[in-house]
């Protein structure tokens, strides 16, 4: 029993390590010696050992942090199906965007998620964190969210005239822009008093990703 309360500590704390050493230096800086080593581990081999490479221990952080935003997802998309009016643009992007802005607020602590998620966006073992996979349940990378999946057919659906290949550049877009500009407000709001509420940053980032995906398009 002890043993295994041991190794549940010492994964949680390979990760911990991990995502502020990825957040702040970006993937490639970092190596698995040296998480082992900022984790205080004797054996400078933990973080392989418990997670057998890099893009293990990448997902593994994944996993564990998005289980609360999943949830927060799952909940939000339920309150719209609920809802007599089928969902807008603006409530649909709220699925994405919310989630991620509480991660950093709700726990009133430093946090390191988002600024980790914009370090790992473009890591090539990885789908990306935004959207659903397209490519089935054998991909790389964590399980593929129902609630993105959710957002992904229902702004397919409300935005029927944009071709299928500008609607996913414009869908890839949303996310770059607001896996960056979230990692830039958790890192604003770790290192000065300036940082404005979250309420207006859900506010400004809606109303831009809302203006990206209805921008008018020429075969419309």
């Amino acid at each position: 029993m002890s043993e295994t309360v041991d190794t549940r500590g010492t994964r949680a704390k390979l990760i911990d390590v991990a995502e502020r050493l990825f957040a702040e230096f970006g993937v490639e800086s970092v190596s698995l010696r040296t998480v082992g080593i900022e984790a205080g581990q004797r054996n400078n081999s933990a973080a392989q050992y418990h997670f057998g490479s890099k893009d293990g221990l990448i997902t593994a952080i994944i996993e564990v942090r998005s289980a609360d935003v999943d949830a927060r997802r799952a909940r939000l998309v339920a309150a719209l199906r609920a809802s007599a009016a089928p969902p807008t643009v603006p409530q649909l992007i709220d699925l994405l965007v919310v989630p991620l802005v509480e991660t950093i607020t709700a726990s009133g602590e430093r946090t390191w998620y988002l600024r980790f998620l914009a370090n790992v966006m473009d890591h090539p073992m990885l789908d990306a964190p935004w959207r659903p996979r397209s490519d089935g349940a054998d991909a790389a990378g964590p399980p593929d969210p129902p609630g993105l999946r959710y957002m992904h057919r229902e702004l397919r659906r409300l935005l029927p005239g944009l071709p299928d290949a500008e609607f996913e550049r414009r869908l890839r877009w949303q996310g770059m822009t607001a896996f960056r500009l979230l990692a830039d407000y958790e890192r604003q709001r770790a290192t000065t008093d300036a940082a404005p509420p979250a309420e207006q940053v859900v506010a400004d980032l809606n109303a831009m990703l809302t203006a990206l995906l209805q921008a008018p398009h020429p075969a419309a």
